[in-house]
């Protein structure tokens, strides 16, 4: 890519962050618009849908992470942009990776979450086209996010010559090793709580297991500290409304939780504990599972195809490990899960 290819895609994602940017500020008339709008599309409280803008959407990436961006995307004719509804923070993303693909860009939104999409169009007018439906061309890439089903369904009715970029289910994971203090605990946990509050634990990035390199009584341990820490911020961001279908799901899961091992109520949130290896996922709505392992590599590998993001916090050596054994799933530290490099896909597994 020569240099004047590079500088005419960064004009073309420097109008869409300009646009991001008003979003995020909270005193501007288009920050006031959003955080109402947005509230009644997400389904967030409104202390929820601005804790996502304040801490998740991009509005300053640094230059190396753009140029990241840039160099990581492959041109298209056209690149066509199919967002889901559960993350609204991530249409901003998804819609900039299509942009340094090619000048002209489709996208269509969620019906069920639009409005993310029309608000950074209106601040970035004509920088791309929103559309009712996808119709992609032999030479065009599809950039598509949802479920496992969804992609499925996307990857049968291409036409030939169009090249997906599939985005499915996921979710995020957590390990901790060891903390040096107690401090240093009460910093990690609370990182952890926001990451599950964060978009109410919709997410792919959101973390729903924590495994804990020690003893069961260890895990107990850290499940009540962070079950104290997620009533603490649910004083500050009260969760949103759940769909019919997720607070049956909760339901479902309180109950497997209370047979097959223990369960921590905090307020909204539900703590799940098991013996060594044990592993129940929970449900979207602010609930994560803590397993007691001697090797959590070990314990991830039958989930890997899934994982996402791993929080991680322990030796170098064990953070080098776990990178090499999950290749697509981003490794950082705790409370950076729903925060990750503006460099590319946040989702880097194999499609």
């Amino acid at each position: 890519m020569d240099e004047l290819e590079f500088g005419a895609r960064r004009a073309r994602l420097e109008r869409l962050f300009e646009s991001a940017r008003s979003l995020a500020d909270a005193s501007s008339d288009r920050g006031r618009r959003a955080r109402e709008r947005l509230v009644a599309s997400s389904g967030l409280s409104p202390a929820g849908v601005d804790f996502a803008l304040q801490r998740c959407l991009e509005i300053a990436p640094t230059e190396p992470e753009i140029a990241a961006l840039i160099r990581g995307t492959p041109s298209a004719q056209v690149a066509h942009v199919l967002l889901s509804a559960n993350v609204f923070v991530a249409a901003h993303r998804a819609i900039a990776i299509a942009l340094a693909a090619s000048e002209q860009v489709r996208v269509r939104a969620s019906r069920r979450e639009p409005e993310m999409a029309e608000l950074l169009l209106a601040g970035a007018p004509d920088a791309f086209q929103l559309v009712n439906e996808l119709s992609p061309r032999a030479g065009d890439r599809l950039w598509a996010y949802g479920s496992d089903e969804t992609m499925d369904e996307v990857a049968t009715t291409l036409p030939p010559g169009v090249a997906l970029h599939a985005h499915g289910s996921g979710f995020g994971v957590a390990v901790l090793e060891r903390a040096r203090t107690d401090s240093e605990l009460s910093a990690l946990l609370s990182g952890l709580a926001e990451d599950i509050v964060l978009f109410d634990q919709r997410g792919c990035l959101s973390p729903r297991v924590l495994l804990v390199r020690g003893e069961p009584e260890l895990a107990r341990e850290l499940a009540r500290e962070l079950a104290r820490e997620l009533e603490r911020l649910e004083l500050l961001v009260p969760r949103g409304r759940l769909t019919a279908p997720e607070l049956g799901e909760i339901v479902r899961y309180r109950d497997t939780a209370h047979f097959v091992g223990e369960l921590i109520e905090a307020g909204c949130a539900l703590l799940s504990l098991s013996e060594r290896g044990g592993w129940l996922l929970p449900p979207t709505g602010r609930n994560i599972h803590l397993i007691a392992t001697s090797d959590p590599i070990a314990t991830l590998m039958p989930h890997r195809p899934l994982l996402t993001s791993c929080a991680f916090a322990g030796e170098p050596e064990s953070r080098e490990a776990l990178r090499r054994a999950l290749p697509g799933a981003r490794v950082c530290r705790f409370g950076e899960m729903q925060r990750p490099p503006f460099d590319g896909p946040v989702d880097r597994r194999e499609t």
